[in-house]
């Protein structure tokens, strides 16, 4: 199994929307993964839309008011993949932890996979639940064109065990994490927006609005007692574990495949 983690853009946002209490803005990085296994090719999340490069589009527009976006060039989702070797069309899945814009953007890049989602979490972005913060479809590219394969809890992509969805509902009605083991038989488990950085799963931080607030804090939990195991937890938009100023491109290694 090989595992690799990059930045698909960054987002200027207040903190206080991180952690209740907070002031000021944070530069927050919007991770993306490519999981390769068993001969198929996995991405786990699929960050910003290349439209957000483009001050005229309605998608910055729309942004533009609350958040910074930044995706500069050959950051894109279908550009990291290419960078890491990886076509965009051989991609066979695209799970995404939720249906937030800056998880979802590059969605429609990934023309050959199936996307997999929670059905709940499907179910609250049509509706367009009270509570969420979901754009409008058009900016979402909620129907991308891609084959939907809707999941209920926990499911074993492979069927051996070593690429799992975790659901840690709470930030959204649907949301979920990926859990892995890696060819070392270490657990690997990107956590998505059910803990945004390492002060919310110490502090149990929780940001001052989210879809249950009460089942997100039990996420928290779920979290800690993964990593008192030994699992280690990628946040969903931590700075300290992404380089920031000139490294910002880099790809990094999270699993790779063992040499024998």
């Amino acid at each position: 199994m090989r595992v690799r983690g990059f930045c698909c853009g960054w987002l200027g946002i207040d903190y206080s929307e991180l952690i209740e209490g907070e002031e000021g803005r944070i530069r927050l990085p919007v991770p993306c993964y490519v999981i390769e296994h068993a001969g198929s090719v996995l991405v786990f999340d699929a960050g910003l839309h290349p439209d957000v490069r483009d001050e005229r589009s309605e998608r910055h527009r729309a942004l533009s008011p609350q958040f910074d976006c930044d995706l500069p060039e050959g950051t894109a989702l279908d550009e990291r993949l290419a960078a890491c070797g990886v076509d965009p069309a051989a991609v066979d899945f695209l799970a995404l932890s939720h249906l937030h814009f800056d998880h979802v953007g590059g969605s429609a890049l990934l023309q050959n996979a199936d996307l997999v989602v929670q059905r709940a979490e499907w179910e609250a972005a049509v509706a367009d639940v009270d509570g969420e913060a979901y754009l409008r479809a058009e900016y979402t590219d909620l129907e991308c064109g891609l084959r939907r394969r809707l999941v209920d809890g926990a499911w074993d992509v492979f069927g051996d065990g070593r690429v799992r969805l975790l659901p840690t509902v709470g930030h959204t009605a649907g949301h979920q994490s990926l859990r892995l083991r890696t060819d070392d038989g270490a657990e690997l488990v990107l956590c998505g927006d059910a803990c945004y950085m390492r002060r919310s799963l110490d502090e149990v931080a929780l940001p001052p609005f989210a879809f249950d607030l009460a089942a997100q804090r039990r996420g928290l939990e779920q979290l800690a007692l993964l990593e008192s195991a030994g699992a280690r937890l990628v946040f969903g938009h931590d700075p300290a574990q992404w380089p920031t100023g000139p490294g910002d491109d880099e790809i990094l290694e999270l699993g790779a495949p063992r040499v024998s």
